[in-house]
């Protein structure tokens, strides 16, 4: 069996030797997650088409199904495959497509099997990418029409906890809409033109290794490892937003000569200079890793003084009043970090056609920055101790604080996140619903109520159900805590892949 699993860098040569004695190759990819008999049935029937069939596997890291997958490590699946008579080679694909494979392989014939044969059905797009690669190549593409299993319902029902777990608000969120409809409306965020309002804030994580108390004092020492830095506040919530949404327009303020990299192409940004030759703020968190896991130590902050002068302010107003009432959604990412005041708070409430609010609270602004500083939102979404702040209530229940935020805020949807105990979502003259986490599995929560926030807010202006716009929201969420820090944005594709994972 050993013999079967070969480097991806030997494939070419291999299957080419095999070829020049005459053979004709066939070829399949994917993830094999759980060897199931549909699986079995589909490399049985692709190998009856052919001589020598090539089976190459998508690498661990690149198995994007939300928390929890692959359930069993890319040697395992491997060994799975190759444990199989019909398979003759076994290789593990370092990419997030098959098309290298492809090239590599060059297969008379690639299999697929046959929910793949409608292109229109395929979320990814990948297979009409395929399809080209390997005509490319000279070869063609043939569907397997056979008994199909999902990998994902028998790991749902067997192997993960976090689906047991979920499972009655995934029954209650089917009785409303099928994986289908649901896919449907996530689509349909598309036509969305999104302006976004906030903070832009660098993210510089700082990893050390501890050294231990220093020999001249009693602070600690660490020797620095590496650093990598990515967007944070408004710019990453532009980025989430910009994969989902038609265009995004990002209004913020950066530091003179600061050159802002990494944005989405759909982005375009209206720059506003900072005063006083203050640079963009950047947050510099020093940390640990834990494996895969991450933990923070220390943070600062590069700046925490009001970032406009009167000259900032007046463009930032102009602004609004221009060009805010031909969006359908403003996002507001309010960190209290120095970019709004009350001048711009007041035109943003005035203008904004739809207002979807996020103030947080963190080390530059506790105590001191709370959502009620605006006079009105349609959707607010906040952690619990942010509502509980804004309110000057600990005590009381959830749903009499999110009354007393309403009565001042007039906002009709409420969202509270609560981290591993989910969401709380309240709609003026309803019922409160109550949406589980997702995943229990972390990197790194940083961001996580930024995606929850984007996703949220692009269904609520659509006029989604609370149960769909908390469940695109949540989706975001539980994809985003396994990223570190904000590195990558939550795209639309794996919002789609894990959508249909959940609801097999």
């Amino acid at each position: 069996m050993s013999k079967k699993i070969t480097k991806f860098c030997e494939i070419h040569r291999l299957v080419s030797e095999a070829r020049s004695r005459g053979a004709r190759v066939v070829h399949c990819h994917g993830v094999f997650d759980l060897l199931h008999p549909g699986h079995i049935r589909h490399l049985n029937a692709a190998k009856a088409q052919g001589d020598l069939l090539v089976v190459t596997l998508t690498a661990d890291r690149f198995v994007n199904k939300g928390p929890g997958r692959p359930a069993f490590p890319e040697q395992l699946r491997a060994e799975q495959v190759a444990s199989l008579s019909c398979v003759d080679y076994v290789a593990l694909n370092e990419a997030p497509d098959a098309i290298p494979a492809i090239e590599a392989v060059r297969p008379n014939l690639y299999v697929k099997g046959k929910e793949y044969a409608d292109a229109e059905k395929d979320i990814t797009g990948k297979i009409r990418q395929e399809t080209e690669a390997v005509e490319r190549v000279g070869g063609k593409v043939h569907f397997t029409d056979d008994l199909v299993f999902s990998s994902s319902k028998l790991i749902n029902h067997f192997f993960d906890d976090d689906a047991h777990r979920i499972e009655p608000f995934i029954e209650q969120l089917k009785q409303a809409f099928s994986a289908a409809e649901v896919l449907q409306r996530l689509e349909e965020l598309a036509d969305l033109r999104v302006l976004v309002v906030g903070d832009a804030i660098l993210d510089e994580y700082q990893y050390v290794d501890p050294l231990g108390q220093s020999g001249k004092g009693v602070h600690l020492a660490a020797a620095l490892l590496e650093k990598e830095t990515f967007l944070g506040g408004s710019l990453i919530v532009a980025n989430h937003l910009a994969s989902f949404a038609k265009e995004v327009t990002l209004l913020t303020g950066v530091g003179a000569g600061d050159e802002i990299q990494g944005l989405a192409s759909n982005v375009v940004t209206e720059f506003i200079p900072l005063k006083e030759d203050i640079p963009t703020l950047t947050k510099r968190r020093y940390v640990l890793r834990d494996g895969a896991a991450i933990s923070k130590l220390f943070e600062t902050y590069s700046s925490n003084c009001p970032l406009l002068g009167a000259p900032q302010t007046a463009q930032v107003i102009s602004f609004l009043e221009k060009h805010a009432k031909n969006f359908d959604l403003v996002v507001v990412s309010d960190f209290g970090n120095g970019f709004t005041n009350p001048p711009i708070i007041g035109a943003i409430a005035a203008q904004a056609p739809y207002l979807a609010l996020n103030t947080q609270t963190n080390s530059g602004n506790r105590g001191f920055h709370a959502v009620t500083q605006y006079p009105r939102a349609d959707f607010i979404s906040l952690n619990e101790p942010e509502l509980r702040l804004a309110a000057h209530d600990r005590r009381s229940s959830l749903a009499t604080v999110v009354e007393d935020v309403y009565t001042v805020m007039r906002a009709p949807h409420i969202s509270v996140t609560r981290g591993v105990n989910g969401v709380a979502l309240f709609e003026k003259g309803a019922p409160g619903l109550n949406l589980p986490a997702l995943t229990m599995r972390s990197v790194d929560r940083v961001g996580a109520g930024d995606s929850y926030f984007a996703l949220a807010s692009l269904a609520f202006v659509k006029g989604y159900a609370p149960i769909l716009a908390g469940f695109f929201g949540s989706v975001a969420a539980a994809i985003d805590v396994q990223i570190v820090g904000n590195r990558e944005a939550v795209g639309k594709v794996e919002m789609g892949k894990y959508i249909t994972r959940l609801m097999k």
